[in-house]
Protein backbone atom coordinates (compact mmCIF):
# COMPACT_ATOMS: atom_id res chain seq x y z
CA UNK A 1 0.00 0.00 0.00
CA UNK A 2 2.84 2.35 0.82
CA UNK A 3 4.45 1.80 -2.59
CA UNK A 4 1.13 2.47 -4.32
CA UNK A 5 0.72 5.77 -2.45
CA UNK A 6 4.30 6.79 -3.25
CA UNK A 7 3.80 6.02 -6.96
CA UNK A 8 0.51 7.92 -7.10
CA UNK A 9 1.97 10.97 -5.37
CA UNK A 10 5.15 11.00 -7.45
CA UNK A 11 3.15 11.41 -10.67
CA UNK A 12 1.53 14.63 -9.40
CA UNK A 13 2.06 17.83 -11.42
CA UNK A 14 2.06 21.26 -9.83
CA UNK A 15 1.36 24.70 -11.20
CA UNK A 16 2.35 27.99 -9.60
CA UNK A 17 -0.15 30.83 -9.47
CA UNK A 18 0.74 34.33 -8.39
CA UNK A 19 -1.48 35.82 -5.72
CA UNK A 20 -2.50 39.43 -6.03
CA UNK A 21 -3.33 40.67 -2.58
CA UNK A 22 -1.44 43.93 -2.56
CA UNK A 23 1.43 44.92 -4.83
CA UNK A 24 4.77 45.50 -3.18
CA UNK A 25 5.47 49.22 -2.59
CA UNK A 26 9.17 48.67 -3.08
CA UNK A 27 9.18 46.48 -6.22
CA UNK A 28 5.63 46.69 -7.61
CA UNK A 29 5.38 42.90 -7.85
CA UNK A 30 2.90 40.43 -6.48
CA UNK A 31 3.71 39.38 -2.93
CA UNK A 32 3.27 35.63 -3.10
CA UNK A 33 2.66 32.44 -4.99
CA UNK A 34 0.19 29.62 -4.57
CA UNK A 35 1.08 26.05 -5.50
CA UNK A 36 -1.78 24.06 -7.01
CA UNK A 37 -1.33 20.27 -7.38
CA UNK A 38 -2.93 18.47 -10.34
CA UNK A 39 -3.09 14.75 -10.88
CA UNK A 40 -4.87 12.84 -13.64
CA UNK A 41 -4.56 9.08 -13.37
CA UNK A 42 -5.84 6.36 -15.66
CA UNK A 43 -6.66 3.24 -13.68
CA UNK A 44 -7.18 0.11 -15.76
CA UNK A 45 -9.05 -2.68 -13.99
CA UNK A 46 -8.75 -6.20 -15.37
CA UNK A 47 -12.30 -7.60 -15.51
CA UNK A 48 -11.42 -10.91 -17.14
CA UNK A 49 -12.82 -14.25 -16.02
CA UNK A 50 -9.70 -15.02 -13.97
CA UNK A 51 -10.39 -12.05 -11.63
CA UNK A 52 -13.10 -12.83 -9.07
CA UNK A 53 -15.38 -10.42 -7.21
CA UNK A 54 -13.21 -10.46 -4.08
CA UNK A 55 -10.23 -9.25 -6.11
CA UNK A 56 -12.35 -6.59 -7.80
CA UNK A 57 -13.50 -5.24 -4.44
CA UNK A 58 -9.85 -5.07 -3.31
CA UNK A 59 -9.02 -3.17 -6.52
CA UNK A 60 -11.77 -0.59 -5.99
CA UNK A 61 -10.85 -0.22 -2.32
CA UNK A 62 -7.35 0.86 -3.33
CA UNK A 63 -8.75 3.14 -6.05
CA UNK A 64 -10.89 4.79 -3.38
CA UNK A 65 -7.82 5.51 -1.24
CA UNK A 66 -6.05 7.19 -4.18
CA UNK A 67 -9.18 9.20 -5.02
CA UNK A 68 -9.51 10.46 -1.42
CA UNK A 69 -5.92 11.71 -1.62
CA UNK A 70 -7.05 14.20 -4.28
CA UNK A 71 -6.39 12.54 -7.64
CA UNK A 72 -8.68 12.84 -10.64
CA UNK A 73 -9.20 9.20 -11.64
CA UNK A 74 -10.52 7.75 -14.88
CA UNK A 75 -11.36 4.05 -14.57
CA UNK A 76 -11.24 1.66 -17.50
CA UNK A 77 -12.80 -1.77 -17.25
CA UNK A 78 -11.13 -4.04 -19.76
CA UNK A 79 -10.53 -7.67 -20.61
CA UNK A 80 -9.49 -8.28 -24.24
CA UNK A 81 -10.68 -4.77 -25.12
CA UNK A 82 -11.87 -1.67 -23.30
CA UNK A 83 -15.44 -2.25 -22.09
CA UNK A 84 -16.16 0.94 -20.11
CA UNK A 85 -14.40 4.22 -19.36
CA UNK A 86 -15.78 6.54 -16.66
CA UNK A 87 -14.60 9.05 -14.07
CA UNK A 88 -14.35 7.66 -10.56
CA UNK A 89 -16.48 9.56 -8.03
CA UNK A 90 -15.81 7.54 -4.87
CA UNK A 91 -18.37 4.77 -5.38
CA UNK A 92 -17.41 1.31 -6.61
CA UNK A 93 -19.67 -0.07 -9.37
CA UNK A 94 -22.15 -2.83 -8.55
CA UNK A 95 -21.20 -4.91 -11.56
CA UNK A 96 -18.45 -4.73 -14.15
CA UNK A 97 -18.35 -5.43 -17.87
CA UNK A 98 -16.08 -8.02 -19.39
CA UNK A 99 -15.35 -11.50 -18.04
CA UNK A 100 -13.50 -12.68 -21.15
CA UNK A 101 -9.77 -13.10 -21.73
CA UNK A 102 -7.03 -10.59 -20.95
CA UNK A 103 -5.07 -8.23 -23.21
CA UNK A 104 -2.97 -5.39 -21.80
CA UNK A 105 -2.47 -3.42 -25.05
CA UNK A 106 -5.77 -1.50 -25.33
CA UNK A 107 -5.52 0.57 -22.08
CA UNK A 108 -1.87 1.40 -22.78
CA UNK A 109 -2.76 2.61 -26.29
CA UNK A 110 -5.65 4.67 -24.85
CA UNK A 111 -3.33 6.24 -22.26
CA UNK A 112 -0.78 7.08 -24.95
CA UNK A 113 -3.45 8.89 -27.01
CA UNK A 114 -4.84 10.91 -24.08
CA UNK A 115 -3.00 13.04 -21.55
CA UNK A 116 -2.59 11.28 -18.21
CA UNK A 117 0.09 11.69 -15.56
CA UNK A 118 0.35 7.95 -14.86
CA UNK A 119 -1.29 4.60 -15.55
CA UNK A 120 -2.07 2.11 -12.80
CA UNK A 121 -3.12 -1.37 -13.95
CA UNK A 122 -4.91 -3.66 -11.46
CA UNK A 123 -4.69 -7.26 -12.69
CA UNK A 124 -3.83 -10.82 -11.82
CA UNK A 125 -1.16 -10.88 -14.53
CA UNK A 126 -2.71 -13.71 -16.54
CA UNK A 127 -1.79 -12.53 -20.04
CA UNK A 128 1.26 -12.00 -22.24
CA UNK A 129 3.25 -8.81 -21.72
CA UNK A 130 2.04 -5.77 -23.66
CA UNK A 131 3.50 -5.05 -27.07
CA UNK A 132 3.18 -1.26 -26.91
CA UNK A 133 5.28 0.83 -24.55
CA UNK A 134 3.61 3.42 -22.31
CA UNK A 135 4.61 7.08 -22.59
CA UNK A 136 3.96 7.72 -18.91
CA UNK A 137 4.87 5.94 -15.67
CA UNK A 138 3.12 2.57 -15.39
CA UNK A 139 2.46 0.61 -12.22
CA UNK A 140 1.28 -3.01 -12.32
CA UNK A 141 -0.58 -4.17 -9.22
CA UNK A 142 -0.76 -7.96 -9.32
CA UNK A 143 -3.34 -9.53 -7.05
CA UNK A 144 -2.35 -13.11 -6.10
CA UNK A 145 -0.32 -13.84 -9.24
CA UNK A 146 0.15 -17.47 -10.19
CA UNK A 147 3.71 -18.81 -10.60
CA UNK A 148 3.56 -19.19 -14.39
CA UNK A 149 2.39 -15.66 -15.06
CA UNK A 150 4.34 -12.87 -16.70
CA UNK A 151 5.44 -10.63 -13.80
CA UNK A 152 9.03 -10.61 -15.09
CA UNK A 153 7.84 -9.64 -18.59
CA UNK A 154 5.70 -6.83 -17.13
CA UNK A 155 8.75 -5.31 -15.43
CA UNK A 156 10.03 -4.18 -18.84
CA UNK A 157 7.12 -1.75 -19.25
CA UNK A 158 6.70 -0.53 -15.67
CA UNK A 159 7.02 -1.23 -11.98
CA UNK A 160 5.38 -4.40 -10.60
CA UNK A 161 3.98 -4.58 -7.07
CA UNK A 162 2.24 -7.70 -5.75
CA UNK A 163 -0.93 -7.08 -3.75
CA UNK A 164 -1.53 -9.14 -0.67
CA UNK A 165 -4.44 -11.59 -0.79
CA UNK A 166 -5.88 -10.24 2.48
Amino acid sequence: RRLLRLFANSSRRTSVKNTLRRPSKRYGTTPGTKIQPHQRLLVAVDTSASVDNKQLSAFFEEIGHIWRAGAEITVQECDTEIKQTYPYKGIAPDNVCGRGGTDFNAPIAYANQHKFDALIYFTDGGAPAPESAPRMPLLWLLHSPEPGHTSNDLRRSGRVIPMSAS
